[in-house]
């Protein structure tokens, strides 16, 4: 099945450039980067939005073959290497809020909002979406940093959504009343947040050693707490064409995500 797959599309024609991307980077890359991409160069553009997850299965597998990968969690690139890429970028940083829709909550007692089961809380699925296990890694920590052991009982009061897409349209439409989002998210949407305490929302490396004491196990995958970092990388079989779209999300792409909060930067891996 692998084989076949991996077959068939090895077959498919490509006048473009085919993007696999994290999901939590939607409103960023649909509304922004693709269109000036094309602007600027003429070059048509594929890009989908999925669970960092799942794009890294789909690759795995032999089920997709994208010219560029894009990940919310840069670890997980790490599987593909070296049989499908040969390194990656670091690109972006991002951190955890909880994003509403108008709730009375604040820094100091969005543990207590959640317990007292008055507002509906969601995460993105853990098995299929880094900000998912994120979050999980957000509630073990949070036990820590404040002293309360409070991670199975916020957990089994949590409503799980396939992706973080889907958890912020229902907090948008009202459906659910908050949700851990990435930061970006919630501004791209025109959401209100609470921002957490950098101990706890994974976004310090200064904190990296408190991070790593924490570990979620998801699906057959277990995480350790890190910082958030975004990773970027063209594929064995990528077009000229990807090569391009990679150099340009590495230069004017950076400018344009960092209108969306997100710190940038450039590492190779």
């Amino acid at each position: 099945m692998k084989l076949a797959a991996l077959t068939l599309a090895g077959c498919v024609q490509r006048s473009g450039v085919d993007v696999m991307f994290a999901a939590s980077l939607q409103r960023e890359m649909e509304d922004i980067i693709v269109p000036y991409f094309r602007e600027k160069t003429g070059i048509p553009v594929q890009a989908e939005a999925r669970g960092s997850v799942t794009i890294v299965n789909l690759v795995k597998d032999g089920y997709r073959r994208p010219d560029i990968v894009i990940s919310a969690d840069s670890d997980l690139l790490k599987e593909l290497m070296p049989e499908f890429i040969e390194r990656y970028a670091v690109f972006a940083s991002n951190s955890i809020v909880i994003a509403h829709r108008g709730i009375e909550m604040d820094e100091e007692k969005w543990i207590d909002g959640i317990l007292s089961k008055k507002y509906k809380f969601g995460i993105a699925d853990p098995e299929s979406d880094p900000l998912g296990y994120r979050s999980l890694i957000v509630l073990k920590l949070a036990e820590m940093h404040y002293g309360r052991k409070v991670y199975d009982e916020i957990l089994r009061s949590l409503l799980i959504f396939g992706l973080e897409t889907d958890l912020a349209a229902n907090i948008r439409a009202g459906t659910i009343d908050a949700g851990f989002l990435y930061r970006n998210m919630a501004v791209a949407h025109g959401l209100d947040f609470i921002e957490l305490p950098e101990q706890i929302d994974l976004s310090s490396p200064a904190y990296e050693s408190f991070y790593e004491r924490v570990t979620v196990k998801a699906g057959d995958r277990v995480h350790r707490g890190k910082a958030i970092l975004y990773g970027i990388a063209e594929t064995k079989w990528c077009s000229s064409y990807g090569k391009e779209f990679l150099n340009f999300m590495l230069g004017d792409g950076l400018d344009l995500l960092s209108n969306y909060g997100l710190e940038t930067m450039v590492r190779w891996m």
